[in-house]
């Protein structure tokens, strides 16, 4: 059966997330991915553990007697159509089916995406969507649990919004971009903070450990996971110092220390030599603890110079030379963010 996946604004992560845990998936648009799987149980479950996805649409028909099909579908009070290729089409659709249907009424999608998740569980709609090109109907089968990242967001126990956290579906696209299931794996985060990446992987199977060098820090990330019902370990330790704690490590993801927040533009270089000196200290005391294949993904802040932007990243090459090989890297950075991150995949070779 085929599948369209629809993902969120702005997650600059989610071609990478998608590659990593769906098998041969097309890109069909912006923000549009499809792919084969056997059952709709089994596609839900894979969508529902990406921090990209917001909506899967099942192929469900062609466009050969259109109207027909999506009114013989409709099984609420509420549809939407929406055409993906040529979305002035999407109107004069929903007026057409409308008429076949009778009692019933639509609501009309502001972009060639179709609806959101929220409009589409509060007004329980019946969504479909039409891919004109290739004549093929979809329809909607699946919506993310917006309530739920919306807790995780903004009703923890312990959030500081000045520590520049990373939102929670950026933290579980990091996290997916370890390549397969989290089951039984040991993954750590030796800058957990109030424990955003600890949380993300914990729901995904991992067993989880985390480092920070602020006590306070260690509780709050005690208390954040007991409040979604998480365990996971939390040590007060110097990141430099993992391997003295912790061995055989499956994947170790990290936002790590980025430098002094609201940093002056002529401060920027000195501040990212002394990142870069960081950095390759914690990544050569990783390699004592990390599996062989394991995995890194990590955040390298970009410094804003006076004359020119300074990359903590540059320091990949003395990297593979610790016996890392770099896979791929992104950038991700929020609107309103006064740092942009590159975040970088890294595995232990021999």
């Amino acid at each position: 059966m085929r599948y369209i996946l629809f993902v969120g604004f702005g997650n600059t992560l989610a071609d990478l997330e998608i590659h990593a845990q769906i098998n041969n998936p097309q890109k069909e648009g912006d923000l549009s991915y499809s792919f084969v799987m056997d059952t709709d149980e089994e596609a839900i479950k894979i969508v529902s553990k990406l921090g990209s996805a917001i909506k899967l649409a099942k192929e469900v028909g062609g466009v050969d007697s259109l109207v027909e099909d999506i009114s013989s579908r409709i099984y609420s009070k509420t549809f939407s159509i929406t055409n993906l290729n040529d979305f002035n089409l999407s109107a004069k659709l929903n007026d057409d089916v409308k008429r076949d249907v009778g009692q019933s009424r639509f609501i009309l999608p502001k972009n060639n995406y179709g609806l959101s998740p929220l409009i589409i569980l509060k007004e329980k709609v019946t969504e479909f969507l039409v891919d004109s090109s290739k004549s093929k109907l979809y329809q909607t089968i699946w919506v993310h649990n917006f309530e739920h990242w919306i807790k995780k967001d903004r009703e923890m126990p312990f959030f500081n919004a000045r520590a520049g956290m990373l939102p929670p579906k950026i933290a579980r696209s990091m996290v997916n971009l370890i390549p397969g299931s989290g089951v039984g794996k040991t993954l750590v985060d030796p800058f957990c903070g109030s424990g955003r990446v600890l949380v993300e992987a914990a729901e995904m199977g991992y067993k989880v450990i985390g480092l920070d060098i602020v006590s306070d820090q260690v509780e709050d990330t005690k208390a954040n996971l007991r409040h979604l019902n998480l365990s996971g370990e939390v040590h007060l330790q110097d990141a430099t110092h993992l391997s003295e704690i912790v061995k055989d490590i499956d994947a170790i993801v990290t936002e790590p220390f980025l430098g002094k927040p609201n940093l002056r533009p002529d401060k920027s270089e000195f501040a990212a030599v002394g990142l870069q000196k960081l950095y390759l200290g914690c990544l050569k005391d990783w390699y004592k603890s990390l599996k062989m294949g394991g995995f890194i993904v990590m955040v390298f802040p970009i410094l804003t110079g006076v004359k020119k932007d300074f990359h903590t990243s540059k320091i990949i090459d003395s990297v593979k030379k610790l016996g890392y090989n770099s896979l791929a890297q992104t950038i991700y950075s929020r609107p309103d963010a006064g740092i942009k991150r590159e975040i970088i995949i890294l595995q232990k070779q021999n």
